[in-house]
């Protein structure tokens, strides 16, 4: 189950492991351990960049989410020369978060910055799976399911961190 962890942004690099431990243990809860996940933490120029480009709205935002299956089958499966993927293994696709917005909206929320990427995570990789919340409909069972994801990532880290802790 490889997740792909960038930060274009220095202080990027201090929430790279947690994040990437997140990722992991959703890409089990969620059943998807066979596909891959690419994650970059940026900046909100870039964000604004990538909003403006894909979405048609000059302004940044918290977290972008981009397919790469459709219909359940990989885009672009030919792989390049010499490259392998196990045949249960597709690309789920790219999650891009603005590091500066959420750290703006972890302070807001009197929350961690981690703890905010956590958040964001989930609703990517939520976005990922075809979730949407552009209908009220569709937002409710979208954020229900986005905070029972969050509860189960706390729950497996508070047991990773304990077994952690009982190996030192």
């Amino acid at each position: 189950m490889p997740v792909e962890l960038s930060s274009d942004l220095k202080q990027g690099s201090s929430y790279k492991r947690a994040l990437r431990e997140d990722a992991e243990i959703l890409m089990r809860l969620i059943e998807r351990e066979n596909c891959e996940l690419s994650i970059l933490l940026t900046s909100d120029l870039h964000m604004r960049r990538l909003n403006s480009y894909y979405r048609f709205r000059d302004q940044p935002t918290d977290v972008l989410a981009f397919v790469q299956m459709e219909e359940g089958k990989p885009e672009g499966f030919g792989l390049a020369p010499g490259e392998y993927r196990p045949a249960d293994s597709m690309l789920l696709g790219d999650v891009v978060i603005s590091l500066e917005t959420a750290a703006r909206q972890a302070r807001a929320l009197k929350l961690a910055v981690a703890r905010r990427l956590r958040t964001l995570l989930v609703h990517g990789v939520l976005h990922l799976l075809g979730y949407d919340h552009e209908v009220r409909a569709e937002a409710a069972v979208m954020f229900e399911f986005q905070d029972r994801l969050e509860k189960a990532l706390d729950e497996a880290s508070r047991n990773a961190e304990q077994i952690r802790n009982r190996s030192r």
